[in-house]
Formats: C-alpha cells, structure tokens, sequence
C-alpha cells in the first residue's frame, strides 16, 4: 500500500529519464513519490526488471539524479499510446526526496492560486 501522495509534473518533457551509460532515452516521468516514479514510454518495460537509470528535472536550473529502481508494474496507457511503469526505488538519496518535497510544496501552492 502506497504511504507517500504521488506528485504529476505540469508539463511530462521536463523530466526525463535516461541510461547513463549511453544517454539514450528510456522516457519521461509521469509522477513521482519519495519511494518510487512512474516512466511514460516508447517501448514497454519487465515486471521485476531492475534498471539503472539518470533522472533529469528543469531547463532553467538543471536537477540530475542517479536512481536504481525496480519496476513493479507495467501496462499500456491507450489515451496517448504510450507503456506505463511504476518503479521502486532502491535507495532514494536524500537529494531525490528533497526535490519530491519541494515538487509537493510548490504543486500545493499552485493548487491554491487556481482555487
């Protein structure tokens, strides 16, 4: 059972997620929590698969984070063609679960302004 809210990203092309080793693009980040991130893409991904993957946040101010994760589940979303997958991450560093709180914190303050 989930114990963190997930936080969505306005816009999905400001996070993305690659392989570090060669820089290719596996997706982009649905949402994410202080455990875990959904990935949006092209290709589907294992149940189980454990994977290394570089997380990349911004375009002004550039965040990067070096995540190993298992996937937990894995579908396709036919609204927009894309595969789904929910990972698990194996060690958030503390950096990975400021930058959630911070994403939590601003997401509150915009749903307050709309309200």
């Amino acid at each position: 059972m989930r114990q963190q809210s997930r936080q969505q990203f306005r816009s999905m092309c400001h996070a993305k997620v690659s392989n570090p080793r060669n820089g290719a693009l596996i997706g982009y980040v649905g949402d994410v929590s202080e455990c875990g991130l959904k990935v949006l893409s092209d290709a589907p991904f294992v149940q189980d698969e454990h994977l290394h993957m570089q997380m990349r946040l911004g375009e002004e101010k550039v965040l990067q984070f070096d995540l190993d994760a298992t996937c937990k589940w894995s579908g396709s979303f036919t609204n927009n063609g894309y595969f789904e997958a929910g990972f698990m991450l194996e060690q958030p560093s503390v950096e990975f679960i400021s930058m959630v709180d911070n994403l939590r914190i601003k997401n509150s303050e915009v749903e307050s302004e709309e309200q």
